[in-house]
């Protein structure tokens, strides 16, 4: 009976958080013009994921950016917040093994990690199946940067916390507001850091989810400016339906 209850709890849980972002997602394509319609898209397949867990479900892994989740948390305003700290107690963390191998920088895998919310069975542990997309949360530690990195996936992220920057194609650097939708074409280079505090963010991928991102410059754009005012647009074109640099397929959905 008490398996029974988690279950259903979490499904419940999973449930919340999937209608608030597919409601946070409409409200970003009313705002925004331009990526309205791919916004609208992520949208509908977010609403569409169900709520039924894995055959076995896998136990939650915690790795040592989860020291600063709480922190995370409590500076996240917005209806987000509550649906995926909710869901807190059944993530499981990880990271991206093209970083494993290669950190780009010796403090990045002590202040990175995803956890994936959905996703198909033959990727990373996730709380539900969805063959199709690939949805979860990333976090940062203070101060971290996420050097500029590429993948075939279609990608939009939701940002939860506000003192984090954005930086995408030619840039500049952007901070936006909790709530905010920033959408990647596929191939189109893109970074983030984190401020004082943590830099929490939801994502959803969908296309090509085998192919695990990849660093294309481990250096900080070298575009001097400010940061935007909040909820601007990040900078520089949008080069929808080009590739980046060479990927390899990996034996796994890939992630952030």
């Amino acid at each position: 009976m008490a398996g029974s209850l988690a279950h259903s709890d979490r499904s419940a849980a999973v449930r919340r958080l999937l209608d608030t972002l597919a409601e946070t997602l409409r409200a970003a394509a009313a705002r925004d013009a331009s990526d309205a319609a791919a916004l609208e898209d992520f949208a509908r397949r977010v609403q569409a994921i169900g709520t039924a867990a894995p055959a076995t479900p896998a136990p939650p892994e915690r790795l040592a950016v989860c020291r600063v989740w709480d922190d995370a948390l409590r500076a996240a305003p917005g209806a987000l917040a509550g649906p995926v700290a909710a869901l807190g107690p059944w993530l499981s963390w990880t990271q991206n093994p093209n970083y494993r191998r290669r950190p780009p920088d010796p403090t990045f895998l002590d202040n990175y990690g995803y956890a994936v919310i959905a996703g198909p069975a033959d990727g990373p542990p996730a709380l539900v199946s969805a063959p199709d997309v690939a949805l979860g949360v990333l976090l940062l530690g203070p101060g971290a940067y996420y050097p500029l990195h590429a993948h075939p996936a279609v990608e939009v992220y939701v940002t939860l916390t506000p003192d984090g920057e954005w930086w995408r194609g030619d840039g500049p650097w952007r901070r936006e507001p909790p709530g905010a939708a920033i959408y990647h074409a596929p191939g189109v280079p893109h970074a983030m850091r984190a401020g004082s505090a943590p830099l929490l963010a939801l994502y959803v991928w969908r296309g090509d989810l085998a192919t695990y991102a990849r660093i294309t410059s481990p250096s900080s754009p070298t575009r001097r400016s400010s940061p935007g005012r909040a909820g601007a647009r990040p900078g520089g074109r949008r080069a929808r339906g080009t590739r980046g640099p060479a990927h390899r397929r990996g034996r796994r959905p890939g992630r952030p």
